[in-house]
């Protein structure tokens, strides 16, 4: 006899089966067209466009076949909705329940707006999905079991958004899916074992959440169709497990860079289509296992910042397909094997900071793909081979540094034509500096510090006349060698991009040229601890960006005494102390008579200022009455707001005359607001840029405070990129932000007491009526005096935007801006705040943009920028370039930021590249 619990068990699912059955059937009779137009008209009523052309909303009409309407595809034998495409339309808003009444749906995608909230159960109909993209939204909550329910889903992309919790189980049940992307969420916990066992599954993309815990069980029985695995970027722990790539024979990429894996790496097994392998910045050790040498179609792999240790084995040169090679910050030691050589197609050669010994392999400079080779920071000796140079022609960087290479430079390294930074410092090499030098046209960087190098009299003059043929050299380094030479007039005809001269400690003798003042750009100079005599040329008081200098040690010096020489003797010292007592004798008569003119003018000056005030210009006005702001602001009427800051409110104004200002009035009630003011003031009163906010006024008395600038019709930065009435393209963002660089540069290099902005952000980013970016707010700048940095013990900067050691230790230097820019910089082109909810954690805007470095950086810009370029290829070679300087910027410690005039320059770059690419070259 049947158990009455068991037939009413089969008896419930019977029922429930007919009823699914019924509800389909009925489906197909009572949803039909009309249901599809009232799905879609309902969710255009749960959306806005933030398109300025509002193409979206004016397209989906009612009075037109649905059909035809943008973004929707229909079934030709059905004649239903089959696919919803509104990826990068600018839509914001939520989902609709009415959605899920598209019952014919096979793809929906849409990818790359800001549609926000949860999304609804009804969704779990659409029984026909095949594709579902809701990628780079602003989706929230846990990711919804229901999920577990569209059995016929190929493809889940999910990532960019602010999904939390842990990874549902029931994703395991769609046994159709060959691709999920979960990337840059919040989801934490561990990854389910049976989420790698879904039969079909090719792509799982996890990187950038808050995953932790091991994954010793997670590839156990996995799919044999995976091709692509990235883990990157989380929080998982352990070692890798010792079957693992027994299970993945079609194993193309994987990334598990970023995490706290550690132990020792496993067999990786015959992966004959393994391509790419990222396991950098973990706690791996041990060796290389020999069969990662096997995997014959490898051509990335990353390794760096580990605990490898053992050699670089010689069955590296197995992998012929090799394009990036990064060991760098192991314990690798022993010699290079020569078999790296056979790496043909090498593309970067990374060692550094390891301890391998021994003469570096000629058969690496016969590499003739060769871009970048650092093997800076090892215990490599030898001399470089001779002819090295002459198979490079696209080496662009060389770093041998902190070695103990011996020999002389090969003259054949000119060769490589290509070369912009060559790095040869604290090595043991001797003879000269090949005289060619100079056929390095793109040469940036030049180190040869602490060498043996010598060169024979006279010789100087040819190096440097060379050197003057490289156009963008910046730093040029030869500080502790034996040049015994005298420095040559044609030191003047070096680059004027050249920032950093250091030539301290080389036996240099004779005069300084009064030429050295043409370098206009020059940052830091040094010349201590040589043979050098005469005066300090007055020219090197042309050099306004000069922020160090360093003469000590030249007994023969003199000149002026904040050159810290003694100062000049003889006849010119006793003519300079006689004009010393003239001027102020001079000086003396002069203040006398402006007293007696003062004081008859203050009678005069009540009848005259009201003669006079419609013909002054604005540029003489110093005095403005609370009274005439009150007028000029209609009573600082709420109509007139043009916003709200920290320390109080901005106006817009009309003067008597009919010139607009912008009226910053300060709320005296808020702590540090009167300091605010007065370092404002002192900040703008000193300085002129076409770039700066200029200030016309100040109204200043017991209780009411204001500042009168110069109004900018166009708003601020911020409005531009956040309003949905406006929209910037690729060449503004551009010239506003090379704009912005060009102010920064001149606030920390054009005056003579570098100043700190501290609060780079759109908001201060104000655009005139030609839509140039005009810097503004200097309310917590901070001007650094002697020094290059100075303690803040109060943050008054804004979240996000500040560098991490303003934050911390309150420590403020013009690095600190940069790295504010970097910030700016990335917010600009994204159109993603730093602040915002996606940001929580450890995953930040910067973090975004790395890892879109890697994969794709158009799936992280304003989307905005896609819909308004032709040129895709152009666009995606110019955000790369732009990105990766903003993470130049943003750099943890302040010392390995670019400096702001680099940025300048790289940003204009930038420009000219993008300009040549998109009018055809």
């Amino acid at each position: 006899m049947a158990n009455p619990t068991s037939f009413l068990f089969l008896l419930s699912l019977t029922l429930l089966l007919l009823q699914s059955y019924l509800f389909r059937f009925a489906n197909a009779e009572i949803l039909n067209i009309t249901t599809d137009k009232s799905a879609l008209l309902a969710l255009k009523a749960h959306v806005s466009s933030k398109d300025p052309h509002h193409v979206f909303i004016s397209n989906w009409s009612s009075n037109t076949p649905i059909c035809t309407w943008v973004g929707v595809s229909c079934g030709s034998k059905h004649l239903r909705v089959k696919a919803l495409n509104l990826s990068y339309m600018d839509l914001v808003g939520t989902i609709p329940p009415h959605i899920g009444n598209l019952s014919f749906l096979v793809s929906l995608s849409i990818g790359n707006n800001s549609f926000h909230g949860s999304l609804p159960n009804e969704l779990s109909r659409l029984y026909r999905l095949q594709f579902l993209d809701l990628s780079y939204n602003e989706f929230s909550g846990e990711i919804p079991p229901w999920m577990g329910l569209l059995n016929k889903l190929q493809t889940l992309f999910l990532c960019g958004n602010n999904f939390e919790g842990s990874i549902p189980q029931s994703l395991s049940n769609i046994s159709s899916l060959q691709r999920i992307n979960l990337a840059y969420n919040q989801l934490s916990g561990s990854i389910p074992s049976s989420m790698f066992k879904m039969p079909t599954l090719k792509q799982i993309v996890l990187l950038s959440n808050k995953l932790s815990g091991p994954i010793t069980s997670i590839f156990f029985n996995a799919s044999s169709l995976l091709q692509y695995i990235h883990l990157g970027d989380n929080e998982l722990s352990g070692g890798l497990p010792t079957y693992m790539f027994d299970q993945l024979p079609n194993l193309q990429f994987l990334s598990v860079s970023r995490n706290h894996f550690s132990s020792v790496l496993p067999k990786i097994g015959n992966l004959t289509m393994l391509g790419s392998l990222f396991l950098y910045e973990n706690n791996f050790e041990g060796t290389i296992p020999s069969s990662l040498l096997k995997c014959t179609q490898l051509e990335i792999l990353d390794m760096w910042k580990n605990n490898f240790t053992g050699r670089l084995p010689p069955e590296i040169g197995n992998l012929t397909m090799l394009t990036f090679l990064n060991l760098a910050e192991n314990k690798f030691e022993s010699a290079i094997p020569s078999q790296v050589g056979s790496l043909q197609n090498l593309e970067l050669f990374s060692i550094e900071t390891n301890y391998f010994s021994g003469p570096i392999p000629y058969e690496i400079f016969n590499i003739s793909t060769l871009q970048k080779v650092s093997m800076l920071s090892n215990n490599l000796s030898g001399d470089l081979p001779s002819n090295m140079g002459l198979f490079l022609p696209n080496l662009g960087f060389l770093s041998l540094g902190d070695n103990e290479i011996s020999g002389t430079i090969p003259n054949f390294i000119v060769n490589a034509s290509m070369l912009f930074i060559l790095d040869l410092d604290s090595n043991s090499f001797s003879g000269s500096i090949p005289e060619a030098i100079g056929y390095l046209r793109f040469l940036e960087i030049l180190n040869l510090r602490s060498n043996k190098l010598t060169i024979s009299y006279s010789e100087l003059r040819s190096i440097f006349s060379s050197l003057s043929s490289c156009k963008n050299l910046k730093f040029l380094i030869l500080s502790n060698n034996h040049l015994n030479d005298v420095l040559p007039n044609s030191v003047g005809n070096l680059s004027t991009s050249l920032q950093i001269l250091h030539l301290h400690d080389c036996n240099i003798k004779g005069n300084i040229p009064e030429e050295i003042g043409n370098l206009s750009s020059l940052i830091a100079l040094t010349l201590s601890h040589n043979e050098l005599g005469g005066p300090v040329p007055t020219t090197i008081g042309r050099l306004h960006k000069l922020q160090a200098t360093s003469f000590m040690s030249n007994n023969g010096l003199c000149g002026e005494a904040r050159m810290q020489v003694p100062p000049c003797k003889g006849k010119k010292a006793v003519g300079m102390q006689i004009l010393k007592y003239v001027s102020m004798v001079v000086g003396l008569m002069v203040l006398g008579v402006c007293l007696i003119f003062f004081s008859i003018r203050r009678h005069k000056r009540n009848a005259k200022l009201s003669h006079d005030t419609n013909s002054m210009p604005l540029a003489t006005w110093r005095r403005i009455s609370h009274q005439e702001l009150i007028q000029a602001t209609e009573g600082f009427s709420a109509n007139n707001l043009l916003g709200e800051g920290s320390f109080g409110f901005v106006y817009k104004g009309t003067l008597l005359e009919g010139t607009i200002v912008a009226i910053k009035v300060l709320n005296l009630q808020v702590e540090g607001a009167f300091k605010s003011f007065h370092k404002e003031c002192e900040v703008l009163r000193n300085i002129r840029h076409r770039n700066l906010v200029k200030i016309i006024t100040a109204c200043c008395n017991m209780d009411f405070k204001a500042l009168v600038l110069e109004y900018m019709p166009n708003g601020n930065l911020d409005m531009w990129l956040y309003s949905e009435n406006c929209c910037l393209n690729m060449l503004q963002r551009l010239n506003i932000m090379i704009d912005v660089a060009t102010a920064v540069e001149y606030l920390h290099l054009g005056y003579a007491t570098p100043i700190v902005h501290c609060d780079l952000k759109p908001a201060n980013v104000l655009l005139d009526e030609d839509m140039v970016g005009h810097v503004a707010d200097f309310g917590i700048a901070k001007l650094l005096g002697d020094g290059v940095s100075l303690t803040q013990t109060m943050t008054l900067a804004t979240i996000g935007y500040m560098a991490p050691e303003y934050g911390s230790e309150g420590l403020v230097s013009t690095r600190g801006d940069v790295y504010s820019y970097g910030i700016l910089l990335m917010e600009t082109f994204t159109r993603k705040k730093p602040t915002n909810d996606m940001f929580t954690g450890e995953m930040s805007l910067k973090c975004l943009v790395q890892e879109s470095l890697a994969l794709s950086v158009l799936e992280v810009v304003d989307s905005s920028l896609l819909s308004n370029e032709n040129d895709y290829a152009a666009m995606e070679e110019c955000l790369l370039s732009t990105m990766g300087l903003a993470l130049r910027c943003c750099a943890n410690s302040p010392e390995q930021r670019i400096g702001i005039e680099n940025v300048l320059a790289t940003l204009n770059k930038i420009k000219l590249k993008f300009l040549k690419d998109i009018s055809g070259r």
